[in-house]
């Protein structure tokens, strides 16, 4: 590492307020924030943790949009060496205190949109002190974010941070029951900006924009951070929707972004499209999903470019892309991004030959140091310094990698993670259910979707279908919520009595196809 270099989060807008005050970090809503202005929330926010009580180490909860509280609240974390939180803004209350209680969370800071799902946490969660919230309509009240922040001194001794802190816990679903908490350092963080801002091409002058989420590790380490190392601006749009993504482009002259294909494919398709100037609109990188031949030829007609399709995961943000500048080739997912180091490997752990299937392993500055209090998932995952994230692909002579199939069971719908035994733990607790399954099934918008088979418990006179997605309905984010449900006498079952998943996997999708 650079003696000049970053060597801690904070010091990415630090250097930046010193050097170029006046340029504009962060676009939204016909607002221009500059580095200087970011700089100073920063330390108002860090003072208001210090102010609570909030230190080293600490962790912090925070659920939000696109909005610029939420990137500011998340370098006052890292100013002060406390470990950011990021909430997904879709989970429902159980989901939301699972992960505030298993991070052991002390502060909760939420939007005003999502107070009356988080409004109980304080009595739900034992670490849980306090919450605040984003509503400039609540003035003096004790739970009002900004008036907090307007009033924080800035009298504290501030902890020393070090590269390989903890900077933030992401919570993705997996292939097991619960959701897992990702941990990336300081270091994997601002290893990830700089591998980046090589890959995508990102320069000073660069306009990007956040088309997802930057609560989640593509928003965040993909588009956030790269912007911020480069010193150009960010643009956040806080509605993800087509329309919003297409107004920015043309307003902002957005030159780069990364988006799910799922997302694409809306702008695309939205009435607008053929009327914004989409001039500027060269760089588009998809991932979390698989990228259909017509979005490559409907993106080229419409902007004169290729889609960037890259590969990554929570774990390792963007480890294989394809490049603005080449090498690039449609249909795959590009070659390994700079400095990172990609395997296929058998079931043995043993180097595949060219053009053969093998599980990817990953190896790189860039890849997580662990799940959160979960050292036995940790060291499935970390093998002798290799990433084993389960996904299958294969790598032709020329070095492109084709992504397969997914190893383990996990069902990506429209880009985000689903672990079908979270689902089904939230089925099999309704009274009425003996057992579930639920499978993905392959749709040419979404990815996936999810059909539920349901086995009824034998004594129950007369079970109702609503009743029970009503009940799911209530307790699991809504993408999680499947979309088809199969009520079946039994259940198949392997030889050794387990949930027969390849059976009912072949049987959703061959109904799917009949249709």
């Amino acid at each position: 590492m650079n003696k000049d270099e970053p060597k801690a989060l904070y010091d990415l807008i630090r250097s930046h307020a010193q050097e170029s005050p006046e340029k504009t970090a962060i676009f939204f809503e016909n607002e221009s924030i500059s580095y200087g202005e970011f700089f100073d929330d920063i330390n108002r926010a860090a003072a208001m943790l210090l102010g609570f009580g909030i230190g080293h180490g600490d962790r912090v909860g925070y659920m939000f949009p696109n909005r610029p509280e939420i990137l500011f609240l998340y370098f006052a974390c890292f100013r002060i060496g406390a470990i950011a939180v990021p909430v997904n803004t879709r989970y429902q209350e159980q989901e939301i205190e699972y992960a505030l209680h298993h991070s052991e969370s002390r502060l909760l800071i939420v939007d005003k949109i999502f107070t009356g799902i988080t409004k109980e946490m304080v009595q739900k969660v034992p670490s849980l002190e306090r919450i605040l919230i984003r509503d400039t309509s609540l003035q003096k009240h004790p739970q009002a974010l900004h008036h907090h922040m307007a009033n924080a001194t800035d009298h504290y001794e501030y902890p020393e941070v070090h590269p390989a802190d903890p900077a933030i816990i992401f919570y993705t679903s997996g292939s097991t029951a619960r959701p897992k908490g990702v941990t990336h350092t300081h270091f994997s963080l601002l290893a990830n900006a700089r591998i980046q801002v090589d890959t995508r091409e990102i320069h000073p002058e660069t306009i990007t924009m956040a088309s997802t989420g930057v609560g989640y590790i593509a928003g965040l380490s993909g588009i956030s951070l790269p912007t911020f190392l480069s010193g150009s601006s960010l643009v956040l749009v806080s509605e993800l929707k087509a329309e919003n993504l297409l107004q920015c482009i043309e307003k902002y002259r957005v030159e780069t972004t990364l988006m799910l294909p799922t997302t694409l494919l809306d702008v695309l398709e939205s009435p607008m499209c053929k009327e914004t100037d989409l001039g500027s609109f060269r760089n588009c990188f998809v991932g979390g999903d698989e990228c259909s031949p017509d979005l490559y030829r409907r993106f080229r007609e419409r902007t004169g470019h290729d889609l960037l399709q890259l590969f990554g995961m929570t774990e390792c943000e963007g480890y294989l892309s394809n490049r603005p500048s080449g090498p690039n080739r449609n249909g795959t997912v590009g070659k390994p991004a700079e400095g990172i180091k990609v395997r296929l490997v058998d079931e043995n752990g043993k180097d595949v030959a060219t053009g053969k299937m093998g599980e990817i392993i990953v190896q790189g500055d860039s890849v997580m140091v662990g799940y959160w209090e979960d050292p036995e998932s940790t060291a499935e995952a970390l093998q002798e310094g290799w990433l084993h994230g389960g996904d299958v692909a294969s790598c032709d002579e020329d070095g492109f990698y084709t992504f397969l199939e997914r190893k383990k069971e996990i069902i990506i719908h429209g880009g985000s993670n689903i672990g079908p035994h979270e689902v089904e733990n939230i089925i099999d607790s309704c009274p009425d259910v003996m057992e579930s399954c639920v499978v993905g099934v392959r749709d040419a918008h979404y990815g996936a979707i999810l059909e539920a088979y349901i086995e009824w418990e034998p004594d129950v006179a007369n079970p109702d279908l609503d009743k029970l997605k009503e009940f799911v309905a209530a307790n699991l984010a809504r993408y999680k919520i499947p979309d088809r449900w199969t009520v079946m006498d039994r259940l198949p079952k392997t030889a050794t009595g387990k949930l027969d998943r390849k059976t009912l996997h072949l049987k959703a999708n061959e109904e799917v196809r009949k249709t």
